[in-house]
């Protein structure tokens, strides 16, 4: 029996294996923070609702502008809403912002407008005109106060020039080169109290020394941590960490950080998000396909409807990627369903063995036990004819002697074939023949009085319940006797699935109390109340009233509370 199950159970592990295997390597702070990112993306329309909500309130404002100056702040106001969500809507507003500036003569304001218009220019994949337009701002004629925003313009720029090329092409290290070259100098000309001078710090101390950029962390870390989070400055900031951790080879801290920054992109409905695409590389490498498609989906509608063509245009093939993997995925699945069912139809086999052997075995027991019942018979005939024939006693004592013989090696097959039942089945074998014998005993009672014409103390004995109750008292003590044998740990072990507060401590030579024996049948397989209720002799009610007792007193979730009574307590054969 037990070579049958070491089989079976060897059979079945590859194939648990393959379903038990974890789909990802996420400690669990990292995977908290992806599935709160799910969540957002989830509710991105409601996102969407604030984010409109806000520039209707901008637009009212706008309607009721009166001056030349208020026009000016209304439109950098909404200039400002509209530069990561749409990108049609900032430009018509840089560009009354540009005129207005023109017409009053307003040197600077035309050249923060004109930084502002390459940028959108740029963001939306028009590349050319955007260069075109920072390339027409006189170097020496920009405030100090806008430099920084001039050159790290240009970083972007040059940044676009790269993604749009892709890794492969000539010219793309060039771009880079250059755009770190103008973020080095856009970090020269800010100024500490700029909310977005830790941004510069971040991108130039990339390419620093690994002190410097442990250094960097601690500072942005603290920065972000404490953050609002409900800004693009800190969207950006939780995305330069991010890669500041790429360089310290910190996976978990770098995908924890790309999805702070994703959060706060979509709560604020930023429709550029770099932290989100580059998430979705990171997911596709580690072959966690569906997130992946997710956030790549959800980053090119956003591109779509910002009208980042360069976004859309590397998105585009990064869908691609995901597609593609997708189907090689589909061909691996249905490789592995192929050989789960070869599994499963080996397993059959095998169990269907191993329940004709329990049969060819149960037969054999029933044979040795008939053996045995007519050995006891002649036995009982040799000690009767014994006490009548006392003289041919040396006889009979020889043919005893042979009989006993005779019953000991019958006695050794049974026990050997024992060997192969739970020890429950002898157990339950005992009780049904003394309630056998109990019925005989009250049968003939009853046939006593009958005769006897005690019928009112026939009456009395059988309306009385005393009897029931005995019976029923005996029969959860052998049940409790019987299972503690079988399970000697259940209660132990019973109790660790409930809080400290609420164990069940059994009185003073009570072996199981009624939720214990509801369990205990739970554990034995039989898990629907009713029939719990009749092997018991107690109502549905009692049983459903317990059983939700103690589910609410458990430690562990309450949906996977029966299924782990289930496993509780070691088995072991009678020896």
């Amino acid at each position: 029996m037990m070579s049958i199950y070491r089989i079976i159970l060897l059979l079945a592990l590859p194939a648990l294996a393959g379903f038990l295997l974890p789909v990802s390597a996420h400690n669990s702070e990292t995977e908290a923070i992806l599935q709160k990112l799910d969540a957002a993306l989830e509710k991105s329309e409601e996102w969407e609702g604030v984010k409109r909500h806000r520039l209707s309130e901008l637009h009212k404002k706008e309607s009721q502008a009166r001056t030349i100056e208020e026009r000016y702040w209304s439109n950098k106001n909404l200039f400002d809403e509209y530069s990561v969500y749409n990108a049609d809507s900032a430009m018509v507003y840089a560009n009354r912002n540009h005129a207005i500036a023109i017409s009053l003569g307003d040197n600077s304001r035309r050249i923060e407008w004109d930084i502002n218009r390459s940028f959108i220019l740029a963001v939306t994949g028009l590349l050319k005109e955007a260069q075109d337009v920072i390339d027409g701002i006189d170097p020496t004629e920009i405030p100090a106060d806008l430099m920084a925003d001039y050159y790290n313009q240009l970083a972007y720029l040059y940044s676009h020039y790269g993604q749009y090329l892709g890794q492969d092409l000539t010219g793309t290290v060039d771009y880079y080169i250059q755009s770190r070259a103008y973020q080095d100098s856009t970090l020269r000309h800010a100024s500490a109290d700029d909310p977005m001078y830790l941004w510069y710090r971040g991108w130039v101390t990339l390419n620093a020394s690994e002190e410097e950029r442990r250094n960097m962390i601690e500072e942005l870390k603290a920065d972000v941590d404490s953050a609002a989070m409900d800004s693009r400055a800190d969207a950006m900031k939780a995305y330069v960490l991010a890669r500041l951790y790429e360089r310290q080879n910190d996976r978990d801290n770098r995908i924890k950080y790309l999805a702070v920054s994703a959060i706060c992109d979509a709560q604020i409905a930023n429709k550029d998000i770099a932290s989100l695409e580059e998430l979705g590389k990171l997911m596709l490498a580690e072959d966690n396909i569906d997130r992946a498609y997710t956030y790549v989906n959800y980053c090119q509608q956003q591109a779509q409807s910002f009208h980042n063509r360069v976004r859309a245009f590397t998105l585009a093939n990064l869908e691609k990627t995901i597609r593609e993997e997708y189907g090689k995925r589909d061909v691996s699945q249905r490789m592995r369903l192929h050989v789960y069912l070869v599994i499963l139809a080996v397993l059959s086999l095998v169990l269907i063995v191993a329940i004709l052997i329990i049969v060819r075995k149960n037969k054999g027991l029933n044979e040795s036990r008939t053996r045995l019942s007519r050995l006891n018979e002649e036995l009982k005939t040799n000690v009767a004819e014994l006490t009548v024939l006392r003289e041919s006693q040396d006889d009979t004592n020889r043919r005893l002697k042979e009989i006993n013989s005779e019953l000991s090696n019958v006695n050794f097959q049974l026990k050997e074939s024992n060997l192969i039942k739970e020890e429950y089945v002898g157990q339950m074998f005992s009780i049904c023949s003394d309630y056998i014998n109990k019925l005989e005993s009250f049968r003939k009672d009853v046939s006593r009085k009958l005769k006897t014409g005690q019928i009112e103390a026939l009456r009395k004995t059988v309306d009385s319940s005393s009897m029931v109750q005995s019976e029923l008292k005996e029969f959860y003590h052998s049940f409790d006797t019987i299972f503690l044998n079988l399970f000697p740990d259940f209660v132990k072990e019973f109790n660790k699935l409930l809080r400290p507060d609420e164990q069940i401590i059994l009185g003073e030579g009570e072996l199981l109390n009624t939720p214990l024996r509801i369990y205990a049948l739970v554990r034995l397989g039989i898990t629907d109340s009713v029939k719990i209720a009749a092997l018991l002799h107690c109502s549905a009610q009692t049983v459903y009233n317990n059983r939700l007792r103690i589910r609410n007193k458990a430690c562990i979730p309450k949906e996977h509370f029966a299924e782990t009574v289930r496993t509780l307590g070691k088995f072991e054969l009678g020896q």
